[in-house]
């Protein structure tokens, strides 16, 4: 499987933007953010992010493009530490922009049949 591309993770925060009635303009900034701090990665620790990254991810997760994880690991003195893991929601993107390639080819919800251009009389049975 591919990885998500800028252009790919832009577009989709688009759509998302619109469906959600929010500014899509603001798409590539997000967009910019994220590869910046994923890079390569399908996963960030929290404690990277300034505050400023942090409301922008929360945002994207309310839209489904991120997710949390965390992980509990005992230190050596007894205590317990969480990490916290930001997850790029690579399935949900893709499907996003499928759904979207979808509705460009005209195969949205209404799947057009052989039988839509057939007129009302063809269905008629005529009297025996």
């Amino acid at each position: 499987m591919s990885r998500i591309t800028f252009k790919d993770l832009e577009k989709a925060i688009k759509i998302v933007l619109e469906e959600n009635d929010m500014e899509p303009s603001r798409a590539e900034d997000m967009a910019e953010k994220v590869m910046n701090l994923f890079g390569y990665d399908k996963t960030i620790t929290d404690n990277l992010l300034s505050p400023e990254e942090r409301d922008t991810f929360y945002k994207l997760e309310d839209l489904d493009i991120l997710f949390t994880e965390e992980e509990t690991t005992n230190l050596p003195s007894g205590k317990k530490w969480r990490i916290h893991y930001w997850i790029l929601n690579e399935n949900k993107i893709r499907d996003i922009l499928e759904e979207e390639k979808e509705e460009e080819n005209g195969e949205g919800d209404e799947k057009k049949t052989i039988y839509d251009d057939l007129s009302d009389e063809v269905w008629e049975r005529g009297s025996t």
